[in-house]
């Protein structure tokens, strides 16, 4: 078996997180260092910029050479310094400071802004400046919680996706042991409804696949047994006439030539099996009448039914019935549940066929007056080889080779219809057969 390569789900479920982390830690270092390293001049808002601009005009406009003038002044520049959070001053056209008002700290870096006043001169804000130190911490703080987020989640996502894989890795060994032919191979979910349901679907998978290797073996032995019996008994009677032991004469030739007839059956049978398989590829669908169809199936099923000792019925069927069917799949489909139900019919008893109409379908039944069906066997009526005989009874004729109503069930299929067991118990069973109407 091919293994197929790629990436862990630890190192995929990693580097996920990873970077998931390492992008929230780089988009917030980002703004962190926009937001702290913004000039002064970027940060003033049109509003407070229309304030400096006023207070400006209005320094302008007093005569601060004069001590009231310059008290005024003095308690507009305190203002500004006391909003700003740092000094304001008023500088003259040579760049010296006239009046100040406020602090700053001593040795920090500032940034200012000025505004130009009326008579030269300007009025000039200082606030303290980014501390490049602070931003130094804040990113070296940054990488490293980044690193150890890194490393945490490493661990984080190995511990996760082995808790989470452990139960895909069981369903894989399971699937391994079950390709290499250990039927009896299950796998068993985890904690989380995904896993089990996976687990639950895996082991009924391998159920049915047990299953059906089980019937391909009976089957494989049934039907080895089938081919032989009749093979040995023709080989048996063509020897003993050559060698003289019996006569001739036509009662041997009539007995070899039944056995002939046995093995012939065998083979057609499975020949069936396969053409039914086909049928959705095969099919040839028109307008059927189902009354003329049913009338043909009874008149050729007449013999079968005599010799049986069996009485083989049908209900009036209502005029004007038709399906849009393959006619010739859909006779051979009723013909063996019909056969099948003569097979476990008792002598003396009654098949009855009825066709309802109702809506866009129509309804066929077939009902037996056989012992029954075992509770056990329902679910495995339509499996192919699949062989009930326990839950007929030992008065019963053995049952065919157990693909009859497979066969029925592919031909019906392949129609668009369906076949189901509508009632069973000692008083007999009914089938019923579910074809589409046509319009």
């Amino acid at each position: 078996m091919t293994m197929q390569s790629g990436q862990p789900l630890s190192v995929r479920l990693a580097l996920l997180l990873s970077v998931a982390v390492v992008s929230v830690l780089l988009i917030t270092g980002l703004a962190v260092n926009r937001l702290v390293s913004a000039p002064l001049e970027a940060e003033l808002t049109a509003v407070q910029r229309d304030r400096l601009t006023v207070v400006a005009g209005a320094v302008g406009d007093v005569d601060w050479t004069t001590p009231r003038g310059k008290a005024a002044v003095r308690l507009v520049l305190r203002r500004v310094a006391v909003a700003a959070n740092g000094r304001a001053s008023l500088v003259d056209a040579n760049g010296t400071v006239l009046l100040s008002e406020g602090s700053l700290p001593a040795g920090a870096t500032t940034q200012r802004v000025s505004e130009p006043i009326a008579g030269g001169g300007s009025l000039v804000v200082e606030v303290p400046g980014t501390d490049r130190s602070f931003l130094r911490v804040f990113n070296l703080t940054l990488i490293g919680a980044g690193l150890i987020a890194v490393v945490v989640l490493v661990g984080v996502a190995v511990f996760v996706s082995d808790r989470v894989t452990r139960p895909l890795r069981g369903v894989t060994l399971a699937a391994h042991r079950l390709g290499a032919g250990d039927l009896g191979a299950r796998a068993s979910g985890g904690s989380d409804r995904e896993s089990a349901e996976l687990a639950l679907a895996f082991n009924s998978m391998a159920d049915r696949l047990q299953r059906s290797e089980m019937l391909r073996r009976r089957a494989a032995s049934d039907m080895a047994h089938d081919l032989a019996t009749p093979a040995t008994v023709l080989e048996s009677q063509l020897q003993a006439m050559v060698d003289g032991v019996v006569p001739v004469d036509r009662a041997q030739l009539d007995q070899a030539r039944a056995a002939a007839g046995a093995l012939s059956g065998v083979i057609g049978q499975m020949r069936e099996l396969v053409d039914a398989e086909s049928a959705v590829l095969n099919r040839r669908a028109s307008r059927t009448e189902i009354g003329p169809m049913l009338a043909e199936l009874e008149q050729a099923m007449q013999p079968l039914f005599r010799e049986r000792g069996l009485t083989l019925a049908r209900d009036p069927t209502p005029a004007g019935v038709v399906a849009l069917i393959d006619a010739t799949q859909v006779a051979r489909a009723l013909r063996n549940v019909v056969t099948n139900a003569a097979q476990h019919s008792p002598a003396g008893g009654e098949v009855r066929i009825g066709v309802e109409a109702v809506s866009d379908e129509l309804r066929i039944r077939v009902r037996d007056q056989g012992v029954g069906i075992a509770a056990a066997d329902l679910p495995h009526l339509f499996e192919r080889f699949y062989r009930a005989d326990p839950a007929r009874g030992p008065a019963v004729p053995a049952p065919g080779s157990g693909i009859g109503l497979t066969i029925a069930l592919e031909l019906l299929t392949a129609n668009g219809g369906t076949i189901a067991v509508e009632s069973t118990g000692p008083q007999g069973t009914t089938f019923v057969l579910r074809l589409p109407r046509a319009a």
